[in-house]
């Protein structure tokens, strides 16, 4: 398809130089009107020029426009999603807060209940051992009676110890 608008550029060019070689006209007056058409054209290809040009910056100042409102369309949606997608976490958020405030509330009574039974157990437990301790007491002193006696002895030497640690300290040269 290049070659035929070569072509026929080419051949538009030869017939025209052609045309000027057999006009009926003299050579000052053709050339003056050659002149006065190709200034014609420049005039026309210059008005084509500045016209274009504003067209294109007319559609360039319309684009640009276009893509600001579409800038400003995907900003404002974009923080709507953002914010949208901020309150649903928020909520979420409470909602498990509220959940887990549940549990620990349902929580509470029970190891409240399971450690007042284990109080109640560890305090049978102690008067069962003393009770226990008391029999024991009892029926050793019963059965050795000098074993009681030695031991309140030697209760009453630990009690009187330190004093006598004290006074031997005191009594002993340095």
């Amino acid at each position: 398809m290049g070659k035929g608008i070569g072509a026929f550029i080419i051949g538009g060019l030869v017939g025209a130089g052609i045309a000027l070689l057999y006009a009926p006209r003299p050579g000052a007056e053709t050339r003056a009107i050659v002149s006065d058409k190709l200034n014609e054209t420049w005039g026309q290809a210059q008005d084509f020029g500045a016209q274009a040009s504003a067209n294109v910056q007319h559609l360039y100042q319309d684009a640009a426009a276009k893509g600001q409102q579409i800038y400003q369309g995907a900003t404002a949606k974009g923080h709507e999603v953002v914010n949208t997608v901020a309150a649903k976490g928020q909520e979420l958020y409470e909602t498990a807060s509220a959940r887990v405030h549940e549990a620990a509330a349902n929580v509470k009574p029970v190891f409240a209940e399971k450690n007042d039974e284990l109080r109640e157990k560890i305090e049978a437990a102690r008067q069962r051992i003393a009770s226990q301790v008391a029999k024991n007491a009892e029926t050793a002193s019963e059965k050795h009676p000098l074993i009681l006696e030695s031991v309140e002895e030697a209760a009453d030497d630990i009690a009187d110890a330190p004093g006598a640690a004290a006074a031997a300290g005191e009594a002993a040269p340095e």
